[in-house]
């Protein structure tokens, strides 16, 4: 082998040490289609442990998705242009209040989120705001207001009767932008007694009117909507496990058929009222209304008389007719 081979074969391109076909390579000679999963337990957590990276990076791409998602959701309503404040919420409570909130003071929207935090929770339709400075100096408000159960409605030293929205906490407030329709339909709070003064009265007998008239807006809403009043006359608060201690409801006429009685009234007791709330959506009013011995005009249907004849008292839901007051 004289010198140029030598050269030649020195500079030339070196083959693999599996001298076979040229014309075949390592992928054809092993199988490619087969996924080959270790035996062991070993082998199977090192497997495992290479994908963990591959999942944690999906879980971070997917989480950040999300994050930009909610920061850009369309349903968040924007207060004005560029810069200002930018607010969603789950009732009611107009734009332009919540402008004129912000702004308030010589630092307007400027103010420190806590400080602005704290006046929209001064509103006691508000029951929590939750206050956040975006990147571009704008402001972001969520608002979660006040359920209202009914309605209440008073006379002030001078002026007109003024009409308050009732939460089931017992806490009054205007119900800004509420729609009348809305408004109207609630029941109304009649025969109570109150103490304190200003945004601190009270009404006595709310903390068992308040859950009452939650549970029947919320589980019964057919039958709070015809209800259009809710007398706490007879309602003794906290001693609600007193004999005699009452909620009565008066029914709308106007929903109810002209060819038959009609039930004026629906009286609960305060101990016993979510029982009889469920016996009340089993009953057959029209039905009972419409039986041969029931004649009298009016009718009330009291759910909070007890047969106390065995060793445990069961409820007797009774129509009585009705007396004129």
């Amino acid at each position: 082998m004289n010198l140029f081979t030598r050269l030649r074969q020195f500079f030339s391109p070196r083959r693999d040490a599996f001298m076979g076909p040229a014309d075949r390579e390592w992928r054809q000679l092993i199988p490619q289609d087969v996924r080959r999963v270790p035996g062991d337990e070993l082998g199977r957590k090192r497997a495992a442990r290479s994908r963990l990276p591959l999942v944690l990076a999906v879980f971070f791409f997917v989480t950040l998705g999300g994050i930009v998602w909610v920061s850009i959701d369309d349903t968040t309503a924007v207060v004005g242009g560029d810069g200002l404040p930018r607010f969603k919420t789950d009732g009611f409570f107009p734009a332009a209040d919540l402008q004129r909130l912000v702004a308030q003071g010589k630092e307007g929207a400027a103010k420190d989120v806590a400080v602005i935090k704290a006046e929209l929770e001064a509103d006691t339709q508000i029951a929590s705001a939750d206050v956040r400075r975006r990147g571009d100096g704008s402001l972001e408000i969520i608002l979660r207001e006040r359920k209202a159960v009914a309605k209440i409605a008073s006379l002030p030293g001078s002026g007109p009767m003024v009409v308050r929205l009732v939460s089931p906490e017992g806490v009054q407030f205007s119900g800004a932008g509420y729609p009348s329709e809305a408004i109207r339909n609630l029941p109304e709070i009649i025969d109570y007694r109150t103490s304190g003064s200003g945004d601190k009265v009270t009404i006595e007998g709310i903390e068992v009117a308040g859950p009452f008239l939650l549970a029947a807006q919320s589980a019964y809403p057919n039958q709070y909507r015809e209800w259009s009043a809710l007398s706490l006359r007879d309602c003794f608060g906290a001693q609600e496990d007193s004999p005699g201690s009452n909620l009565r409801v008066t029914v709308r006429r106007g929903s109810q058929p002209a060819d038959r009685p009609v039930l004026t009234e629906i009286v609960f007791s305060t101990a016993n009222w979510r029982n009889e709330l469920a016996i009340l959506s089993r009953l057959d009013l029209d039905g009972l209304l419409r039986r041969p011995g029931v004649t009298a005009p009016a009718y009330v249907l009291k759910l909070s008389i007890q047969n106390r004849t065995s060793a445990r008292s069961v409820p007797e839901p009774r129509l009585v007719p009705a007396t004129p007051r």
